[in-house]
């Protein structure tokens, strides 16, 4: 007896078909993939190339003047860190402006798809710092004087750099004491001999002290304010002669020297 298995290809059929679904839908995820990464490398080396998505906007708030807001987007535009909206770094923006003298701090801020916002504050000065081309900021910090703006109203102080902190507390009470005469001071000075100098508004120098040779130290600062308080105390007597005076020497234990504009005679204030 002779047997013989017979297949139903019925049962074939569907199989087939699921193995075709099956590749034809690996097929179309795999294209899809490639299609997404293409997509991907072209999109990342537009939007990376430095000529794509470039910064149109540059936003500069504060308290700055025409050359100021100039100088910032000038330095901006030349030190390349305006590279793309992408690439462009923040930080790196924040501290390149940050760095320049006359500011004190400065917040930075991309806003899609081509704009840069700066937020500055500028350092406020108090003085002005041997010369007009360098001031003394609030902190008491000396900085390189910003261009388009007048500081002649402020009071020049000189001095070596070191000293600058020791030159304007000084100043302030040289100031407290001479206000009280209506006496304003437009210039200070502490020489290499540590001898301090006072230019009034009136037009008079006051010589005020020097340095203690042996000790190698500046005078006692109290010292140095009772000679301007005494300074202050004779005032009322010597004020008819201001115009005549050229400098008023206050090295004295008592008493003071004056120096007259024509003839330069030196009197003993009892004398006037």
């Amino acid at each position: 007896m002779v047997y013989t298995d017979a297949i139903d290809k019925t049962t074939l059929e569907p199989k087939k078909s699921l193995d075709d679904l099956y590749i034809i839908g690996f097929v179309f995820f795999l294209i899809v993939m490639l299609l997404l990464l293409t997509t991907y490398l072209a999109l990342k080396e537009y939007y990376y190339d430095s000529d794509s998505l470039p910064i149109n906007t540059l936003s500069i708030k504060g308290d700055l003047n025409d050359q100021e807001i100039s100088y910032i987007s000038n330095s901006l535009a030349t030190s390349g860190l305006l590279r793309n909206f992408i690439k462009m770094d923040v930080n790196e923006i924040q501290e390149a402006v940050g760095k320049i003298s006359w500011v004190e701090s400065v917040a930075v801020r991309k806003q899609w798809p081509a704009y840069l916002h700066l937020a500055i504050v500028k350092k406020q000065p108090v003085a002005r710092w041997n010369g007009n081309q360098q001031l003394l900021s609030t902190k008491l910090g000396i900085y390189d004087a910003p261009e388009g703006e007048d500081y002649n109203s402020l009071v020049l102080l000189v001095g070596l750099e070191y000293k600058a902190k020791d030159i304007y507390q000084n100043y302030q009470s040289f100031r407290e004491l001479l206000a009280q005469v209506g006496c304003g001071i437009t210039k200070v000075v502490l020489t290499n001999r540590q001898s301090w100098e006072l230019y009034l508004d009136n037009g008079i120098k006051l010589i005020v002290g020097r340095e203690n040779i042996e000790a190698n130290e500046m005078e006692d600062q109290d010292v140095v304010l009772q000679r301007v308080e005494r300074f202050t105390k004779i005032y009322p007597n010597i004020r008819k002669n201001f115009a005549r005076i050229s400098y008023i020497d206050l090295r004295y234990d008592s008493g003071m020297a004056i120096g007259w504009k024509k003839d330069q005679i030196e009197l003993d204030p009892k004398n006037i």
